[in-house]
């Protein structure tokens, strides 16, 4: 760079002064330091796109225009990435690399690979998919960047470039439009396929879809436009159901509606809720995304109402965090449950407070996107409500079902250790997520959404009027 020399991301003017650790330091030793540095950042990222190129190559390009489009899109784009200090601090709890103590599968090492994608230094390969799409996107790397790089965006635009080459789950991906359009029709089909038991289907259908596609209920949460609650409200929310909540587990939303109708809300379902779109982001179908934002923006942004409430704090997470990225603009007043009920609750908003002791051992699970992406502290919840933290906290694996199954699978055993350890198969892992609670449950292990506790807890009432329905 003419004038000047490169640091992390910096330029500095040749020999000016500078202070370092309180002592005064010449621009001619500041200016050789900044050449070690940068001559050991070019041989890490050298040796890391050598790894890469080591596989074989897809024989096949990317798009006209998709490096320029990958580095320019994401907030800051290439200015962003060149910021990156390269100081490991996004791997140092990143679930992934915990497990495989590869430079190339952690945050800053699959950075670099799509900087080095974009620029045209290395082709796309195998070995550079199944890096990118190891990720379990949970967003520890998100938060815990000192310059301000959010790793997981980039993933997103790479996945999504790439997602013409990555014919691995190609079909995923089709069953995946077709069942967000039509879930109920796709509930259905899920249904029948898991009931089948020819050699060739069992192949093609994932480990443990069968007994997955058994416990789906006949009946939904949301669907017609709902509006429940007393005469005279005390206030006025939305629920924002989510797919897993609306079509797996409608208990979970119901627990939710009754309490809040107990608490004097008057509480809006609107019609037409359609899926936040993460699962669409995750798998590269960005655009599929945008049109599902776009609806539910359209749908829960005209609402006048206190909160919109999600049982899932991904769905949180997602329409009001990463809607602005898709859309240009976040659902605002989206709140996770478990926020929503420590707030109620510490304002003294619990009718039957005090009535139901526990007695059995619960022990939390910590949904990445409730801490990373919402950054809500469960702690206070936890301790209202008797619930043990286990100290080795981690993510389950579900981020990564449908893009890396062995991966998942690896997470999710590691989560098992620990839960059967410290409940010793009789207490309950209790967390805010369906979809968590759906991968653990896949290891065995006995779960509780919060709401259910926090409903046994405080409002046994409306846990009666749910059993008299």
């Amino acid at each position: 760079m003419a004038g000047g020399i490169w640091t992390a991301g910096r330029v500095m003017k040749k020999n000016s002064p500078g202070v370092i650790a309180g002592r005064t330091i010449s621009g001619k030793a500041i200016a050789g330091r900044a050449r070690a540095v940068a001559a050991t950042v070019r041989e890490f990222e050298g040796g890391l796109l050598g790894k890469l190129l080591e596989g074989n190559s897809m024989g096949r390009d990317l798009e006209p225009g998709a490096g320029q489009r990958l580095l320019a899109k994401p907030a800051g784009g290439k200015a962003a990435l060149e910021n990156c200090a390269r100081c490991g601090s996004c791997k140092a709890r990143c679930p992934v690399y915990e497990i495989t103590r590869n430079e190339a599968f952690s945050p800053r090492g699959r950075l670099m690979l799509l900087k080095g994608l974009a620029e045209g230094e290395i082709p796309p390969t195998m070995g550079l998919l199944k890096r990118l799409w190891s990720c379990a996107l949970c967003g520890q790397c998100d938060v815990s960047c000192p310059v301000g790089i959010r790793p997981t965006t980039f993933i997103y635009r790479g996945r999504e470039e790439l997602r013409k080459l990555d014919t691995e789950r190609l079909l995923l991906r089709t069953a995946l439009r077709m069942s967000l359009r039509q879930p109920v029709l796709g509930l259905r089909a899920a249904r029948f396929l898991g009931g089948l038991r020819y050699g060739f289907v069992k192949k093609v259908l994932p480990a443990g879809f069968s007994d997955f596609a058994a416990r789906i209920p006949e009946r939904r949460l949301g669907g017609e436009m709902q509006v429940i609650g007393p005469r005279k409200p005390a206030g006025r929310v939305a629920v924002f159901a989510g797919c897993t909540a609306n079509y797996l587990m409608p208990e979970t939303g119901e627990a939710l509606v009754a309490m809040l109708v107990s608490m004097g809300y008057e509480v809006v379902m609107p019609r037409g809720e359609v899926c936040c779109g993460m699962p669409l982001k995750s798998l590269g179908l960005v655009r599929e995304a945008e049109r599902f934002a776009a609806k539910n923006i359209e749908i829960f942004g005209k609402l006048n109402v206190e909160a919109v409430i999600s049982p899932c704090p991904t769905c949180a997470d997602m329409i009001k965090n990463r809607y602005p990225e898709l859309a240009g603009v976040g659902i605002e007043k989206a709140t996770d449950s478990a926020m929503f009920f420590l707030k109620k609750l510490a304002e003294g908003g619990r009718p039957d407070a005090g009535q139901r002791p526990f007695t059995d051992l619960m022990v939390w699970h910590e949904p990445c996107h409730l801490k990373h992406g919402l950054g809500f502290n469960a702690g206070p919840l936890l301790d209202l409500l008797g619930i043990e933290r286990p100290g080795d906290e981690g993510c389950c694996g579900l981020g990564a079902y449908l893009t890396d199954r062995g991966m998942s699978e690896e997470l999710l055993s590691r989560r098992v250790g620990v839960y059967s350890r410290l409940t010793k198969g009789t207490g309950r892992v209790v967390t805010s997520c369906p979809g968590c609670r759906i991968q653990l449950e896949r290891g065995g292990i006995k779960t509780a959404h919060i709401l259910e506790v926090i409903e046994e807890r405080f409002f046994p009432s409306a846990l009666q009027q749910e059993a008299a329905k």
